[in-house]
């Protein structure tokens, strides 16, 4: 009895102790700049700025307070990164600044740099979406145009944050975020995702929600087919499939002066089947033919090409299948002439494909020798240290359009508003942007050819056609 009388006490002194040292706690990460309250989310780990995240998301949602890609470790990074999610601005901006010094290439660090140069002070937030697990590199090409129109909006004092989110080009991963990022009130608009299959995904969650996306490089004609109510919330910077699938077309029987066609595609995919569609369709109303078509997801699609009655490949693949499209390439061995899509506008095609696919052409949205003299292939070519490509641009683009709302909405609603009007018009790296009701863009292509070069350092390039 005499132990417990002592116990008593010693208990009730440790709890104020206890209770006194978590109060100070709070209070100074609340003086430091941080939300107490966004340290945790629903299952205890880091959050992103209060969203709730369900199981397994939190690890692909960032604000800066933990890295999405793992693939290139830089420690002034790592440690810019710890300073966020600590709520120290000023050391994560020091540390940020200095890992941009080593790798001035890694949009990452430029766009969790300007969040943390915001800190808290007021601003909108915007989301973006991509595919970092799957295809780094593309995801980077991306969060290039994003993070280079967040950088001269905080410049100009314009100030937006940035959520990068990561789906892995799962759809089922992109309806996980948009159903948490429709959640938020904090996001005003979403740019993703990285591609048709994943956009498609996510587009009835959002157009739901009320979220305005807007895709930067989601082609498929499908996209404009989603359903909506009074308004549209879904919009993209890129021409869709039918654009490009008509210019490839009249390439083949203008350009290259052929009328038949062998086409391998993957069935499964949305972008792929929309490109295939657009393409046949053209061909059979001017006077060409498709001869067969080959589904790259099915067998060895290479074992196709003996016989063949074509005097013209077109290999439409999506992500997924461009390895099955590069074999059927080098199982060529450049008898026929070949034409491609966009997927295959990648520094690992070139690399990977190498001789077996000069002299190819394909359509893309953008090109930065067709615009080398515009400011904003110089200023990406000052930041960046380097050529980009169409999916910076047209991502930079959809951020310019949100820019053009953003300083004139604060709500959701008020930025599909703006967007929606009639005479709306925004200054991208493509153009002019405006939208048609549909949410799609006007817009043509640029037909590039590869040749031997020594700009992508693989021995071979991209080089628009005449």
């Amino acid at each position: 009895m005499a132990g417990n009388r002592k116990e008593g006490p010693l208990l009730l002194l440790s709890f104020l102790i206890t209770a006194a040292l978590l109060g100070l706690g709070w209070f100074f990460l609340s003086r430091s700049g941080l939300n107490p309250g966004a340290l945790l989310n629903s299952q205890g780990s880091p959050g992103t700025g209060g969203l709730s995240l369900p199981s397994g998301s939190g690890e692909r949602l960032s604000q800066g307070e933990r890295l999405l890609f793992t693939d290139n470790p830089n420690p002034d990074k790592q440690a810019g990164v710890a300073a966020l999610a600590a709520g120290d601005f000023q050391t994560a901006t020091t540390q940020l600044e200095a890992a941009l010094k080593a790798d001035r290439n890694d949009p990452e660090a430029l766009i969790y740099l300007n969040n943390a140069r915001i800190g808290n002070a007021a601003a909108p937030t915007i989301a973006t979406v991509v595919p970092v697990s799957s295809s780094p590199n593309s995801a980077r090409e991306l969060l290039r145009g994003v993070a280079q129109a967040q950088d001269e909006a905080v410049r100009t004092g314009q100030p937006f944050k940035v959520v990068i989110g990561n789906d892995n080009n799962d759809p089922n991963q992109a309806k996980e975020l948009a159903n948490t990022l429709v959640q938020d009130s904090n996001i005003l608009a979403v740019v993703g995702h990285g591609t048709s299959t994943t956009s498609l995904a996510a587009a009835p969650i959002y157009e739901e929600n009320k979220l305005v996306m807007i895709a930067p490089t989601s082609t498929s004609t499908e996209l404009a087919q989603v359903q909506k109510g009074s308004s549209n919330y879904i919009f993209r910077t890129v021409p869709s499939d039918q654009f490009t699938g008509t210019a490839l077309a009249r390439y083949l029987l203008k350009g290259l002066g052929k009328s038949k066609a062998m086409i391998f595609f993957n069935a499964g995919s949305s972008y792929s089947q929309s490109l295939n569609t657009a393409f046949t369709t053209t061909l059979g109303l001017e006077g060409g033919q498709v001869v067969q078509q080959v589904d790259l997801s099915q067998g060895n699609p290479s074992e196709q090409l003996g016989g063949t009655a074509a005097e013209v490949l077109v290999l439409l693949p999506d992500a997924a299948t461009l390895p099955q499209a590069i074999q059927v390439a080098q199982a060529n061995q450049n008898r026929l002439p070949l034409l491609g899509d966009d997927a295959l506008y990648t520094v690992d095609s070139l690399r990977q494909g190498g001789a077996a696919l000069n002299g190819m052409v394909l359509p893309v949205p953008w090109h930065p020798l067709k615009t080398a003299d515009s400011n904003f292939t110089q200023a990406a070519n000052r930041l960046w240290g380097g050529d980009i490509n169409w999916r910076t641009a047209l991502s930079y683009d959809a951020v310019q359009a949100l820019r053009v709302a953003l300083a004139k909405a604060r709500s959701r609603a008020e930025v599909e508003q703006v967007l929606a009007a009639p005479g709306f018009t925004a200054s991208g790296a493509t153009g002019p942007i405006n939208f048609l009701p549909s949410g799609d863009r006007n817009g043509g292509a640029v037909l590039v050819r590869i040749e031997p070069g020594n700009r992508s350092k693989t021995g071979y390039d991209f080089v628009p056609l005449p």
